[in-house]
């Protein structure tokens, strides 16, 4: 009798609402709405959302709990991208309207790249600590990105709009495009009667204007197009970063601005309209700045894009170091012949004045990166923007705010994520580092809870052997030894065709290449011809370095998402 009533409680245990509990005790709390740290805290996940957040001793056992100890770790939310766009991927051939090398890849299968490898960049985001991601404008197949994809996987939180409303075309996109030009009222209301049904998060218009087209001149188009959205319950998002622009936008009813104004400095006034009208601004720093490095080719190689951007997105960016100069497209000419535009500091000073006075204003200000725009990748651009902010003024405990309860208050969604509270969905991250102490810090995941469900950091990215060797191929272009070696396994070993053992381990490879990377210049290494055999990676490479350009084949083994063993055949 007694084995039997055990049994049966063992069963109600795995069967009640306490098997899904989690209970993470005596933790630090990071509070991103004070920017204070609550030590001693304790946090209950029941489900999805979050059932108690107080005081440790204040939190009774709960029977058949998973627990985990947060001594000496910090908790803190989910981060949001607030800024981004499926359809784009990064890399060179997403923006054709940009730099049109749809030759060398038609833009069909860029756009079905995209679309393939949506998982995988939620996947990124989710190994960041990106909780939520907001995409502000793109084809009709977004909602498939949202209702399809994002339900057939643990993803983050994704906002999605459809098309663009614009006061511009852009023919380059072809059909489901992401730009939609709008001429009238009628216009208008017909992309709503195409998006309505689909249950967009937000509407998004494109207010772009010139010397050729005034603002002033769309400005009741605009109007409509707000009142329409309010009218739907639904938020306003617009593309204005001048000045002008971005006044009529808020005048209109504007939600929330997707950009810095770099033309001139906000005045007083405006700054308190966005403050007492509740228009949440999002900066975007580093977006212009991946077009003119890539165009420019001078690659970053920010740490964060070689371990965590897709690797064969990133790989596209350095496509026009193996082109002829005479081959390269007028614009990446121009780039390459003058640098960077001259101008680009004044826009970076102005949107640094501007971003700190609306801070100060008491504006709400949401970090997004504009991911998938050239050179500015999903996921790894994510700290770039936030050092960005940081370097232009910003304290860490504000950014953490802006990354955070912001984006969820400027999208409506502050009662659903944002913060540690009781009720919002468990989307939080465990950190063995303060955060507030340092932006790197954010790299200290030790484990992501999306929905409640704890995952670990190693668990959410699963790469190819061959993604694994064009990562390694990426560090050697960028000559980062670092990055390099992390694509190796410890016990590699490097052979001469057939057998002839040349290196043994990872310290002993480190020291070879360190060297080379810093005495080669010129370097660049062109995959001429790839073969892909389970495990094996077999690349015909064309290396330059100094006045010198080598062909040798490399025999690429991975195991365990490490190179074991490289052979090299002359």
């Amino acid at each position: 009798m007694k084995k039997h009533l055990a049994a049966l409680f063992f069963f109600f245990i795995a069967t009640s609402p306490f098997a899904q509990q989690t209970v993470i005790s005596n933790v630090n709390i990071v509070d991103v709405k004070t920017g204070k740290l609550l030590p001693g805290q304790t946090i209950v996940i029941n489900g999805e959302k979050i059932e108690q957040v107080g005081a440790s001793a204040k939190i009774k056992p709960i029977v058949g709990a998973k627990t985990i100890d947060g001594s000496g770790k910090y908790l803190m939310p989910g981060m949001t991208d607030a800024h981004i766009h499926f359809f784009q991927s990064g890399g060179l051939y997403t923006r054709p309207d940009a730099v049109d090398l749809r030759k060398k890849m038609p833009y069909e299968k860029e756009k079905a790249f995209g679309t393939n490898n949506a998982a995988d960049y939620l996947n990124r985001y989710l190994r960041l600590g990106i909780t939520s991601v907001i995409d502000v404008g793109g084809p009709m197949a977004n909602f498939t990105v949202r209702d399809s994809i994002g339900k057939t996987m643990l993803s983050p939180n994704i906002l999605v709009t459809g098309p663009l409303f614009s006061m511009v075309d852009r023919d380059q996109f072809g059909d489901d495009r992401p730009i939609i030009k709008i001429t009238s009222f009628d216009e208008a209301d017909a992309l709503f009667g195409k998006m309505l049904p689909l249950k967009p998060d937000f509407i998004k218009i494109w207010y772009i204007a010139g010397p050729n087209l005034p603002a002033e001149k769309n400005f009741e188009l605009v109007k409509h197009i707000a009142d329409k959205t309010h009218a739907n319950g639904l938020k306003l998002a617009v593309h204005a970063t001048e000045l002008k622009t971005a006044q009529l936008a808020v005048e209109a009813g504007a939600d929330i601005l997707v950009h810095s104004i770099d033309d001139e400095v906000v005045p007083d006034n405006f700054a308190k309209k966005l403050k007492d009208k509740k228009v949440t601004y999002i900066p975007t720093l580093i977006v212009m700045h991946g077009y003119y490095n890539v165009f420019a080719g001078k690659h970053s190689n920010h740490p964060q894009d070689l371990a965590w951007a897709n690797a064969f997105v990133y790989g596209s960016i350095t496509y026009p170091e193996a082109m002829a100069e005479a081959d390269l497209p007028p614009v990446l000419k121009m780039f390459r012949k003058n640098g960077i535009p001259a101008d680009a500091k004044t826009a970076d000073s102005i949107s640094a004045i501007n971003l700190i006075k609306l801070h100060k204003a008491g504006v709400n200000i949401a970090s997004g990166t504009d991911a998938g725009n050239i050179g500015t990748f999903h996921a790894s651009s994510y700290i770039q923007e936030l050092e960005a902010m940081q370097k232009m003024g910003m304290t860490v405990p504000d950014i953490i705010k802006a990354s955070t309860i912001n984006p969820a208050v400027g999208f409506g969604k502050e009662q659903q994520w944002g913060s540690i509270e009781k009720g919002k969905l468990a989307d939080i991250l465990l950190l063995s580092k303060n955060p507030f102490e340092s932006l790197q810090h954010l790299n200290s995941i030790e484990s992501v809870f999306k929905n409640g469900k704890q995952l670990m950091p190693d668990s959410i990215v699963k790469e190819s052997p061959e993604a694994v060797v064009q990562r390694q191929l990426n560090a050697y272009n960028a000559r980062d030894i670092d990055a390099f070696m992390d694509t190796y396994s410890d016990d590699v070993e490097l052979y001469e065709f057939p057998n002839k053992l040349t290196q043994k381990g990872k310290a002993d490879m480190r020291k070879g290449y360190e060297g080379f990377f810093k005495n080669a210049t010129n370097l660049y290494c062109e995959i001429e011809k790839r073969m892909v055999i389970g495990n094996k990676i077999i690349d015909h490479e064309k290396v330059r370095a100094g006045t010198r350009t080598l062909r040798a084949v490399a025999v690429y083994e991975v195991e365990n998402g490490k190179i074991k063993r490289v052979t090299f055949i002359d």
